[in-house]
């Protein structure tokens, strides 16, 4: 796979690393583009990718055909049967190789991915966990859609969301509130956009704020009036009545 430098996304990835309303979490997200041309790596997967499908088929074919997921089963690709099918795979994890240098993806399953419903649905997804989270207005105004539709053509997309276990978790280690990986596959334009997040909880915002209340807290004036933050609700609702919807 080999990355797209896509100038309207480092823009968009400026903007997607933000403390939520109460400073205790961090969001950290980004949005990459990735053509499907195979690099020499891509090929060494491919190939170890469908030398694994014949040794897990010529195993099934031993087994009774209520046995056999590989025969009766469809995946969220189609069946894997089907060249096409294990080629979508293919993608979907030579992406995650591309994206997670540190990690070798080449084990997963097809089972391992849903295919979403809608496009509709993704974006909506997104934009409510992203309101909640408390997104900043530069993230609102940089029409984050917009510039990812003009890259992947969304209606065109086949949509796909990766939920690891904890093995296979890339983020594992910074145990999130919560993540997602979501992958929006133009087979015509033969690309991918990767759009991945997480939230996280910000230890040294909150020691830091600690220590500060611990020096200042005498020196408080109890009648000055703090910062309001509107609640994801009142937020949502504001954006929904100014924006005509939820769309970033």
């Amino acid at each position: 796979m080999k990355y797209l430098d896509i100038e309207s996304f480092a823009n968009i990835n400026s903007r997607l690393s933000f403390p939520t309303v109460g400073g205790d979490r961090l969001v950290l997200g980004r949005v990459e583009t990735y053509s499907c041309k195979a690099a020499g790596t891509d090929k060494k997967l491919y190939r170890y990718l469908e030398q694994k499908f014949q040794e897990d088929l010529e195993e099934a074919k031993e087994l009774s055909p209520e046995q056999s997921s590989l025969t009766n089963t469809f995946s969220p690709f189609g069946p894997l049967t089907q060249s096409a099918s294990r080629k979508a795979l293919f993608y979907l994890i030579a992406t995650l190789n591309a994206s997670f240098t540190d990690y070798d993806f080449s084990s997963l399953s097809a089972d391992q991915f849903t295919k979403e419903s809608s496009p509709d649905s993704v974006i909506k997804s997104i934009n409510t966990t992203l309101f909640n989270a408390g997104c900043p207005a530069s993230l609102r105004a940089s029409r984050m859609w917009d510039s990812i539709d003009e890259v992947i053509h969304i209606d065109q997309c086949d949509i796909y969301s990766y939920v690891p276990a904890d093995d296979w978790d890339p983020y594992q280690e910074e145990c999130p509130v919560w993540s997602f990986n979501y992958f929006f596959f133009n087979k015509a334009l033969k690309r991918i956009v990767f759009f991945t997040c997480r939230c996280v909880s910000n230890l040294d915002e909150i020691e830091e704020s600690n220590d500060q209340e611990l020096f200042f807290g005498d020196l408080v004036d109890d009648h000055v009036e703090t910062e309001f933050y509107p609640t994801s609700q009142h937020a949502l609702k504001s954006m929904m009545a100014i924006g005509g919807g939820l769309r970033l």
